[in-house]
């Protein structure tokens, strides 16, 4: 885990500190003169990790307000003329959006703060830019309390800190969100219980005063402390119906939240810095211009993890080409060896078969030539299937022969799918009309039927003798003078009439 670079700044006091896995070194003290000053640079030229400033002094100021909701421009807008009217003369300023109402106008709920007093700040800053440091951001000590009280099944919770150089920090939440925060010094000759029973007891007639406790309940405060001062404090302390008094051991505390330190007093400054590294919550107070560097890191690192996933990602792609190259040249030696085999046993078969004065091309020629006749001289299938077909529905049709047979004259218009002319396929077919004996009408109409169910399956049918001779030179009356049992011979000639 990436080392961090721990400031913290109280009232009249300034320390730095490291972070690194865990472990908090011990502080190094720089006093708020010139020599302060130049010990505080020279300590900045050998610590160059992220910088985290925590503020905790009285000139911390609290509003919580109820603002329309908006969004974009207009909320921006809005929030810029609130901070204008509370915070004027500081640029430490923030608005957090706590809630949104249920009811009404669904309006926000927003806690402005600030830092009152940026004197006390800005000296610090000035050496922190002028050596280029990554500042990741302003915290102060209320901000960052949130995650100590998260398991804590109160509505009305006033948590007490001690800061040994800063004093007393009452912080309270309302339902797990913070309200406000004030920081009470603590004087020579004052005790923590003192402190704690007289501040506790002025906070929760506050909060009586602006409704914000009612009446009914009691305000619940948990200090943060060590064993030895917990008992001095539970015997001074009595709870009653207005305050409800617990206790969170400082160094269970720190156990909890993974501090690699002991706790020799009741002093919370360790453990807040300490959540600060490992839980950094936004940015509470610094400016773009405080983060610029801090912000080109974090693009620069981002960048280099950007080049180290399109490095790696090329190492993989180049690793499966030369795996697929070897793949393919395996492959391809295989393919040249078959290819030697089979050009070995052509030219043993070559060897055994005669001699011949032909040549390679005209074998060639000879080969397309006969293809090309075979494909002149179709197979009947076709023309046959189709005609036993029509057959099978005209059963009083007697076939007495069938000739199949290539016309000479090729049709030009139809052609295969190389452009070369079909031949057209004909066949003649003789035949007899059983049970039809007499009526030649009939006779003629059964025909007549059958020659038009060829020429719907695109044959053409031509007919070269009928039962009865109804052409202009034929003899109606000479025929049935011969007697009423003439069979009904007929003959047709159908041709098979491709389709274009």
């Amino acid at each position: 885990m990436p080392g961090k670079t721990l400031l913290f700044l109280g009232s009249g006091h300034f320390h730095a500190c490291t972070w690194k896995s865990g472990v908090l070194s011990a502080a190094q003290h720089f006093t708020d003169d010139t020599d302060g000053h130049e010990q505080f640079a020279a300590f900045l030229q050998t610590h160059r990790d992220p910088v985290y400033l925590l503020a905790d002094f009285i000139e911390e100021d609290f509003r919580y307000e109820t603002m329309p909701h908006l969004r974009g421009g207009d909320r921006t807008a809005l929030l810029q003329r609130k901070f204008e009217q509370y915070y004027r003369n500081t640029p430490f300023r923030q608005a957090v959006l706590q809630r949104r109402q249920r009811d009404g106008r669904r309006d926000d709920e927003v806690l402005f703060s600030a830092l009152t007093n940026p004197a006390l700040i800005l000296p610090w800053l000035e050496i922190l830019q002028a050596h280029c440091m990554p500042i990741a951001g302003i915290y102060s000590v209320p901000g960052i309390s949130a995650p100590l009280v998260k398991d804590i099944a109160s509505a009305h919770l006033l948590l007490l800190s001690w800061e040994k150089h800063a004093g007393l920090r009452q912080t309270y939440f309302d339902d797990k969100r913070l309200y406000f925060s004030r920081l009470t010094p603590m004087g020579k000759g004052n005790s923590l219980s003192d402190l704690v029973d007289a501040e506790a007891a002025r906070t929760q007639q506050y909060l009586k005063s602006l409704s914000l406790l009612p009446q009914t309940h009691a305000l619940d405060v948990l200090v943060i402390c060590h064993a030895d001062d917990r008992r001095q404090l539970e015997a001074q302390l009595r709870s009653n119906p207005r305050i409800r008094y617990a206790y969170l051991d400082i160094h269970e505390l720190g156990q909890r939240i993974g501090l690699k330190a002991d706790h020799n007093d009741s002093d919370a400054t360790p453990l807040f810095l300490h959540l600060l590294a490992t839980k950094p919550p936004r940015n509470h107070y610094a400016t773009t211009a405080h983060t610029h560097f801090f912000q080109l890191g974090q693009l620069r690192r981002g960048l280099f993890g950007l080049g180290a996933t399109l490095a790696t990602a090329s190492l993989l792609w180049s690793a499966a080409n030369i795996w697929e190259a070897g793949r393919l040249n395996t492959d391809s030696e295989a393919l040249r060896m078959q290819a030697s085999q089979f050009s070995q046993q052509a030219q043993q078969i070559a060897q055994s078969l005669p001699n011949t004065s032909s040549t390679a091309a005209d074998m060639r020629t000879a080969a397309l030539l006969l293809r090309k006749l075979d494909s002149f001289s179709p197979p009947p299938q076709k023309i046959l299937a189709e005609l036993s077909t029509t057959l099978d529905a005209y059963t009083h049709i007697r076939v007495d022969s069938l000739a199949w047979q290539l016309d000479a004259a090729f049709d030009t218009r139809t052609t295969d799918t190389t452009g070369t002319p079909l031949p057209v396929q004909t066949i003649l077919l003789s035949g007899e009309l059983e049970g039809l004996a007499g009526d030649y009408r009939g006779a003629l109409n059964y025909l007549e039927r059958f020659q038009q169910a060829l020429t719907q399956r695109g044959h053409t049918v031509t007919a070269l003798t009928l039962p009865l001779d109804v052409s202009p030179n034929g003899s109606i009356t000479a025929d049935a003078a011969q007697g009423g049992a003439k069979p009904a011979r007929f003959s047709l000639q159908i041709a098979w009439k491709p389709k274009e």
